[in-house]
């Protein structure tokens, strides 16, 4: 258990970093990129940044999942393991974001929004679980605050702002959700020891 505990917490850690550190180089390879104007995902359907970005998903999806089986196996409550299986399916979504670019169609948008629409059911359920059992206080307002934050920047009028793109708000609601990652992956490695 306790090794499990250790990997799925270094796995956790890792996958937002790897995803970051993907879309980056992309980024750098992709110089008709605009974060106004584009989606992340547009880096995943071009020549110079298509691999890179594509491969650097599916290995954060395969981090995630790691990081999402190691909670669901720690957590014993229903809630908590209801609240793993959502980011087991975000994990699965990521992955899916990587392997169908855009090029492959309309499947891309399905894993694109069941990515965006699981982490924060994923958080708000985790959330109510810790709530109920006066867990962690940071961790539950990691929670909630990836929560709500990502409804916000989903609900905020981009446009009036001259954005057209989706990639600012693919990329903060996604690095907000990444934050919670993190806090439960150390909380987790913290428990191996």
């Amino acid at each position: 258990m306790k090794d499990l505990l250790k990997i799925s917490g270094v796995c956790g850690i890792l996958a937002p970093v790897v995803a970051y550190t993907f879309i980056f180089i992309s980024i750098a390879n992709a110089p008709w990129f605009s974060w106004q104007l584009n989606a992340l995902s547009d880096l995943g359907a071009h020549a110079g940044s298509d691999l890179t970005f594509n491969f650097g998903l599916m290995i954060a999806g395969v981090l995630e999942l790691i990081f999402s089986i190691g909670l669901y196996i720690y957590f014993k409550d229903t809630l908590s393991k209801i609240g793993s299986i959502f980011l087991i399916l975000d994990s699965i979504a990521l992955f899916g974001i990587g392997l169908f670019p855009e090029t492959a169609g309309r499947i891309h948008f399905y894993v694109s929004v069941m990515f965006f629409v699981m982490f924060p059911l994923g958080y708000l359920v985790f959330s109510i679980a810790f709530l109920l059992r006066r867990n962690n206080f940071l961790l539950v307002v990691i929670a909630l605050l990836g929560t709500v934050a990502s409804i916000i920047i989903w609900s905020f009028p981009w446009s009036s702002l001259g954005i057209t793109g989706v990639a600012i708000p693919e990329f903060l609601s996604s690095l907000i959700g990444s934050l919670w990652v993190i806090a439960m992956s150390i909380e987790l490695y913290r428990k191996s020891e």
